[in-house]
């Protein structure tokens, strides 16, 4: 295989109903100088029949595919996906999310004449599966925002970001032990290494669930709260930043058709 400038990291588990629009979304690039590093992560639908009619399509020549006999889980797939990618610049996206044309092309851009950000995202605009509803999301920008705010928030959506991979390396991967807000962990891992970026144009747009189990956004929650501990202490910021797992702390409490209500204005 060539070696290209970036690699396109995705993890697929039953991506059937929306890997097509994906797929078609990283095809119609105008920046063409990647790869495609593809971790079917024991899909039991047509996942991987879909996978193959793409990867015959974008060409095996950049076409990297690996078969997990079993689900594994996204975090252990994307670091199999990090081993696998030979690209100078990571790209992430998710099965279910899809980009507009010239985001890798204004990422790369970026990146190529800032040589001291690491790691950058975009604005983006949560659709719901019913297509009744969408929302625009408007990120921090500079490095100073981000890292004032970032245990406010996650500071870059995951389909969202660029990154160099020498950074992410730096920083260990993906900690295997974190199964969900995996990014999360990486990206406050990556604090010191590097500085932040998010273009503030709309350039990913990602599919939001209708309603997610509470027990599954529980578990996302008590996990934001573990992370936001963790590098508060590691980084010894301020203690009021001890504020932030209030928010997590209330959404579990919440009833369901609350929390429902919540994600769809995000």
């Amino acid at each position: 295989m060539g070696c290209f400038k970036v690699s396109i990291v995705i993890s697929v588990y039953n991506g059937e109903q929306t890997l097509d629009r994906c797929f078609q979304s990283i095809q119609k690039q105008i920046f063409q100088d990647f790869e495609i590093v593809c971790i079917n992560d024991g899909s039991t639908d047509k996942s991987s029949e879909i996978i193959n009619k793409w990867r015959d399509i974008l060409g095996e020549d950049r076409f990297k595919l690996s078969d997990n006999n079993t689900c594994i889980g996204l975090t252990k797939s994307l670091n199999k996906g990090l081993w696998l990618a030979s690209g100078y610049y990571i790209a992430r996206i998710d099965a279910d999310d899809f980009w507009y044309i010239d985001k890798l092309e204004k990422q790369v851009n970026f990146l190529e004449k800032n040589k001291d950000y690491g790691i950058i995202g975009c604005n983006y605009i949560n659709i719901f599966k019913n297509n009744t509803a969408a929302k625009e999301v408007r990120m921090h920008e500079t490095d100073e925002e981000i890292k004032k705010k970032i245990f406010h928030r996650n500071p870059f959506a995951h389909s969202c970001i660029m990154a160099r991979k020498e950074i992410i390396e730096k920083a260990g991967n993906y900690d295997e032990n974190v199964i969900c807000g995996q990014d999360y962990d990486l990206w406050l891992r990556c604090l010191p290494l590097t500085k932040f970026y998010n273009l503030q144009e709309f350039l990913c747009k990602r599919l939001v669930s209708d309603g997610i189990s509470v027990q599954k956004q529980n578990t996302q929650m008590m996990q934001c709260i573990k992370t936001i501990i963790k590098y508060i202490k590691k980084y010894r910021y301020p203690w009021t930043n001890y504020f932030y797992i209030l928010e997590p702390l209330i959404i579990i409490l919440l009833p369901k058709f609350i929390k429902d209500l919540k994600r769809k204005n995000i």
